[in-house]
């Protein structure tokens, strides 16, 4: 008998483990949107607006089997998923994939593509208007902004801002000099061990009172338009109303071998969610859903999952950081390489034909 899999949540790890699924398992994918939007490549669309038009894409041909319900899960009971609007959804496994939020306009905020877009499109004109961009945090996202603007607009002034003192602090010391170097040669101002003395928000782009910040060491900037980019955070709202689940100082879902968060055999958590280690990266999430893919489909044929050889996450963080589409470095499993790889493996396209493909759908 076909085995029943429901995985919640339509955004990168749901959609590619439910692609992956479709022929092996009866599958329901709970997703509230009606499209998909690739965020990592909304960082270059605010320099190239005509991306949007690549990036937001229909779910309608992602599975040929299974079934796309337009929903949102508000509980789970079991193995079954309950939607908001009190319709049951049984199944003989649960995957929760539910990601993460970010700041606007990276990620959408609702679930209104419509509105997603209005609001994007706000902050590329803001971007157009502004001369002086300051860009609050100088993780993945915001190290590739600045490279993106400076790269397309070179005509504005981007500084870069970090708490840290040094770019990329968790990741071997090689690639935060090689990106400071990049940044300077595309003409980005960074300033490293700084804060803005009084931010002003931090959930979308803002223009600041006279067009200037002050740093935490008094020093004033010029800036038209400041856009924060700090952090993402774990959607676990539905696993934080679970009995034993435990979380660690991230706010992820602690995980068993097997990417099981309670003593239930059938329930399992994948993508920005869960405690395993990896990065909250295209890199790391690509190696759990290869994982889990595997897995599942053993335990589709019969094999118990504890027999299964547990997931382990890279021996070390890896990632993948283009700056515009020629510069950029990466940390690969061999080490840190510059921007011949890096460009080569995203930054010229940014998976772009890929997600066309994996959704069967031309813009």
């Amino acid at each position: 008998m076909t085995k029943k899999i429901t995985i919640i949540g339509g955004g990168y790890a749901g959609t590619m483990l439910a692609k992956e699924l479709d022929q092996h398992a009866e599958i329901s994918l709970i997703e509230p949107r009606e499209k998909w939007v690739h965020n990592v490549a909304m960082i270059r669309a605010m320099a190239r607006p005509e991306l949007l038009d690549e990036i937001v894409i229909p779910y309608d041909a992602l599975l040929k089997s299974g079934k796309i319900i337009r929903g949102r899960a508000a509980s789970i009971d079991g193995n079954v998923a309950i939607l908001e609007d009190g319709t049951e959804i049984a199944g003989d496994m649960i995957i929760i994939a539910t990601g993460s939020t970010y700041a606007a306009p990276f990620k959408m905020q609702g679930d209104d593509e419509a509105a997603f877009l209005t609001k994007a499109k706000r902050v590329i004109t803001q971007i157009d208007k502004a001369k002086n961009i300051a860009i609050v945090g100088a993780g993945a996202v915001g190290s590739e902004l600045a490279g993106e603007l400076a790269f397309a607009r070179p005509e504005k002034q981007v500084t870069l801002i970090s708490a840290d003192e040094n770019l990329f602090p968790d990741y071997p010391a090689k690639l935060g000099r090689s990106m400071l170097r990049q940044l300077g040669e595309l003409g980005v101002k960074v300033r490293l061990g700084e804060r803005i003395a009084k931010l002003k928000q931090t959930g979308a782009p803002f223009v600041p009172t006279k067009n200037k910040i002050k740093l935490s060491d008094g020093f004033p900037i010029d800036a038209d338009l400041v856009i924060p980019v700090i952090g993402s955070k774990p959607v676990t709202e539905l696993l934080q109303a679970l009995d034993g689940v435990s979380f660690d100082d991230h706010g992820r879902a602690k995980v068993d071998g097997w990417l099981r968060p309670t003593a239930n055999p059938d329930l399992y958590i994948i993508g920005d969610i869960a405690s395993t280690g990896d990065t909250m990266t295209i890199v790391g999430l690509t190696r759990q859903v290869g994982w889990l893919k595997k897995a599942l489909k053993a335990h589709l044929r019969g094999k118990r999952i504890e027999d299964i050889k547990p997931y382990k996450s890279w021996s070390k963080p890896l990632i993948l950081l283009p700056l515009g589409p020629d510069k950029g470095a990466s940390v690969l499993p061999f080490g840190v390489t510059g921007p011949f790889l890096t460009s080569a493996i995203k930054g010229k396209k940014l998976f772009i034909p890929r997600y066309h493909r994996e959704f069967d759908w031309k813009p």
